[in-house]
């Protein structure tokens, strides 16, 4: 197709676009229904993209098409490609906004929605950003101990406050970033001691819990106002996954193999919402014992009964 064929709502970079997705998808034999579904776009929405005869500009759905060839390309050369799922999206959100206006962002969600994966990819991917995992018998001894090694570097010997001033110092007034994961089991004197780190070395500070998390920090003028009031990035908690995650989910999981309607909703319901239920359970228990067997729905209810116990959701 010409450029004059294209209508006038189509940029010329739109154009340059969908002739690289077209070129993509013939060079790899790679099913544009299976794209669309990594894409997070309707089949007949890329269809119209690509054939022109979409009615309003296609630009910001050619980018979320852009972004999945990237991931295929990548999973296909064995690199860490995650996909983008709306709690993937959010956990960046709050990892951007904590570091652009340095103060405190929560994210809470239920386990398995796959929160700690999100900030752990932000954490490896994007310079000085520091992430430490909280436990229970956390004390604040021993998170400032933790933070002057990740931090700053601090392997001496040296009073608990020398250690504090030297992660102070390391990251004053830079665009650092720290995350604490599981700071729902953080104690009242651990998260005091995150929120003058803060205050005296002004950056920016990423709690993230499940949703338990909320209710320790959230009532107004409790003990916890402090952070409460530094707080510029709360989302409500992320109960789950969405359907559209859990089909571009189980899209890049099975790669171009045509993944039906069906079989996503089958697999979505059983996942409960669960992003980890979802891949490491029912994906991988198919993948393990399918043996060459067509994927539909028949295959899915009995790995989910044989291999995982789960009950029916038929």
């Amino acid at each position: 197709m010409s450029m004059s064929t294209y209508p006038e709502h189509y940029t010329p970079d739109d154009i340059s676009q969908i002739e690289l997705i077209k070129a993509w998808l013939s060079e790899r034999d790679y099913k544009q229904a299976a794209l669309a579904r990594l894409a997070r776009v309707s089949s007949s929405t890329l269809s119209q993209i690509l054939s022109g005869s979409y009615a309003t500009s296609p630009s910001k759905m050619l980018v979320n098409v852009a972004n999945a060839m990237k991931h295929a390309d990548d999973t296909a050369s064995d690199a860490l490609a995650p996909v983008e799922t709306s709690v993937f999206r959010l956990a960046l959100t709050a990892c951007q906004m904590a570091r652009r206006y340095r103060n405190f962002a929560v994210l809470s969600a239920f386990v398995g929605t796959g929160k700690t994966f999100a900030v752990k990819h932000y954490q490896r991917t994007t310079p000085n950003t520091y992430l430490i995992e909280a436990t229970p018998t956390m004390t604040v001894q021993s998170l400032i101990k933790l933070m002057a090694r990740t931090v700053a570097g601090y392997e001496g010997k040296g009073s608990i406050d020398d250690k504090f001033h030297a992660v102070i110092a390391s990251v004053k007034d830079t665009d650092s970033l720290l995350i604490v994961d599981e700071a729902d089991t953080l104690t009242p004197h651990v998260l005091h001691t995150l929120r003058r780190l803060r205050d005296l070395a002004n950056i920016g500070i990423v709690l993230v819990g499940t949703q338990y998390l909320t209710g320790i920090i959230k009532p107004e003028l409790g003990q916890f106002h402090q952070i409460r009031s530094r707080t510029g990035f709360w989302p409500e908690t992320i109960k789950g996954i969405t359907a559209d995650d859990a089909g571009a989910l189980v899209q890049a999981a099975f790669g171009d193999e045509d993944v039906t309607d069906d079989v996503v909703k089958r697999l979505y319901a059983y996942s409960k919402g669960s992003a980890r239920m979802l891949i490491e359970g029912l994906v991988a228990a198919i993948q393990q014992f399918r043996n060459g067997r067509e994927l539909n729905v028949a295959l899915v209810d009995a790995v989910a009964k044989q291999a995982l116990c789960l009950q029916s959701v038929a």
